[in-house]
């Protein structure tokens, strides 16, 4: 009768204990995740932190963080997963009125835009008498594609630079200060430094950079044709456009990106109207970053529309009819353009210019097996 009577007690306890913990485990829980920055370059390695606060007396010592992440962050000794997504357990002991934040380094393996699909905190009691969740809020990590190596093309670049200074003209940018120097006689009355010249005792004047107005039109074209290699010519081209965008931007050119691939996170057409700075620039990052050429649009919604001023360098590294009938309404409609045409490597001596202003610029070998590696060429 008393085993009876302890059993039945343990029992009672048991079930309490477990009604309790269902009831009180996720009160004054706060939980948060967060990536350390929330974007990096392909090749850039990042902490994932997650934050647990439990601001309550009871002790919860059995805390598991579920996280749903895409497989391509590669977080340190995890192993390889072959599925898009993946799910990362981290267990916890949290104790009463105690905060403990975890950091979970990983590298960015590829380009994308990789929110977190699911966050949820999983708890039981200290019997293990039932599992609880709760979800919470996730975040977002954007990766930027890594900057293709131009240097191979510093011809190119310096003949597109000069037709674009030609075509424009340089001024002073009144807002791009630059230190003082003495007072010439053409400098306006606006730019006297009056601070500058009381210390020195010469009449000083403000000296700014320089703004090239020249314009550069990035026009990346975006069509599958079930041919080898295509998916590495394909990466290989976003870097390309990415580090020729931030090349002239660097320089002070204004750049416009087009393409007709579409852009995996809110289904529209890439199209950054042309800008200058570090603004357009990270734009021109995050659009790349997302673009699926998988799901491209046909290569005429890139026909411009009227004639421009601007320069165009054109990319594809595919060629048929449509994009050779857009290449040619490309080429009337802008001053100068030039076709870069990303073939694989060992493919160079084959590959012939698919038109007089091409460029054939070689694919490094291996190079969309290094990029999802450790982001370098």
């Amino acid at each position: 009768m008393e085993i009876l009577l302890i059993l039945f007690t343990a029992l009672f306890l048991y079930i309490v204990e477990g009604e309790f913990y269902r009831r009180v485990w996720s009160k004054n829980l706060e939980a948060a995740v967060k990536f350390s920055q929330n974007h990096a370059f392909c090749g850039d390695r990042g902490t994932l932190d997650i934050e647990l606060v439990n601001r309550k007396l009871l002790p919860l010592p059995w805390l598991w963080v579920k996280l749903h992440i895409h497989a391509s962050l590669k977080f340190d000794g995890a192993e390889d997963n072959k599925n898009e997504y993946m799910y990362y357990n981290a267990l916890f002991c949290i104790m009463g009125w105690q905060k403990i934040t975890r950091r979970l380094p990983f590298e960015c393996t590829r380009r994308g835009y990789f929110p977190l699909k699911a966050f949820d905190v999983v708890g039981t009691s200290v019997l293990f008498n039932g599992k609880h969740s709760k979800s919470f809020d996730g975040c977002a990590l954007t990766v930027y594609p890594m900057l293709a190596n131009i240097s191979q093309l510093w011809e190119i670049l310096e003949k597109t630079e000069g037709m674009a200074e030609s075509s424009g003209f340089i001024n002073p940018d009144p807002f791009e200060f630059a230190g003082v120097r003495e007072y010439m006689p053409y400098d306006s009355l606006k730019d006297i430094n009056f601070k500058a010249s009381a210390h020195t005792g010469t009449l000083m004047s403000n000296k700014h950079n320089p703004t090239v107005k020249g314009e550069i039109t990035i026009i990346l074209c975006m069509k599958l044709l079930k041919q080898n290699f295509e998916e590495e010519r394909f990466e290989y081209s976003i870097s390309l456009a990415a580090a020729l965008a931030e090349h002239y931007i660097s320089r002070g050119f204004t750049v416009a990106l087009y393409s007709n691939g579409i852009d995996g996170f809110d289904k529209s057409i890439v199209k950054i109207e042309a800008g200058s700075g570090e603004g357009t620039l990270i734009d021109i990052y995050e659009a790349l970053a997302r673009v699926d050429y998988a799901a491209s649009e046909p290569p005429d919604v890139l026909t411009p529309e009227g004639e421009n001023d601007a320069l165009c360098v054109f990319i594809s590294p595919t060629v048929d009819f449509p994009i050779i009938e857009l290449f040619k309404s490309v080429k009337e409609s802008y001053s100068y353009i030039k076709w870069l045409f990303p073939v694989m490597e060992f493919d160079v001596r084959f590959a012939e210019p698919p038109a007089e202003e091409a460029e054939i610029v070689p694919v490094p070998a291996g190079f969309l097996q290094s990029y999802k590696n450790n982001g370098s060429d």
